[in-house]
């Protein structure tokens, strides 16, 4: 089952990765929280080679990739892209939507959440307390 979460798109400026080096990103929202995946490991996740590394995005001066939360890599079909992050939560986005991002052909793709059957979206949401 999938529930919309969030929307990625093109940075609007250069990201500084954890050595200072410039690098082109994707900014992915998701749930309220900002994360980042390089240009060129996206593009090699869509074409199946390998998974892209996503890392939590923050601003000082500009954009800064952080340390690494999860990864992207390709849907068994070849569809779409999923997201796992290191928390197991799971996110989705069109192959082709993504593939119109990263030609800057769209301004931004929605991405949602995969949600497993078994728990109930209310529950899930709920704070668990003891």
């Amino acid at each position: 089952m999938l529930e919309r979460a969030g929307y990625l798109q093109n940075s609007r400026c250069a990201a500084a990765d954890e050595w200072g080096r410039p690098c082109r990103i994707v900014e992915i929202a998701l749930d309220g929280r900002r994360f980042g995946a390089r240009v060129g490991e996206l593009q090699q996740a869509l074409g199946g080679r390998r998974p892209a590394r996503i890392g939590l995005l923050r601003d000082d001066w500009g954009p800064v990739l952080g340390d690494t939360v999860g990864r992207a890599e390709r849907s068994r079909a070849g569809k779409a892209v999923v997201f796992e992050l290191v928390t197991g939560e799971r996110y989705t986005v069109p192959a082709a939507a993504l593939r119109a991002v990263l030609a800057r052909t769209a301004a931004f793709a929605p991405v949602s959440a995969i949600l497993s059957g078994d728990i109930p979206a209310a529950r899930r949401r709920a704070p668990v307390s003891g």
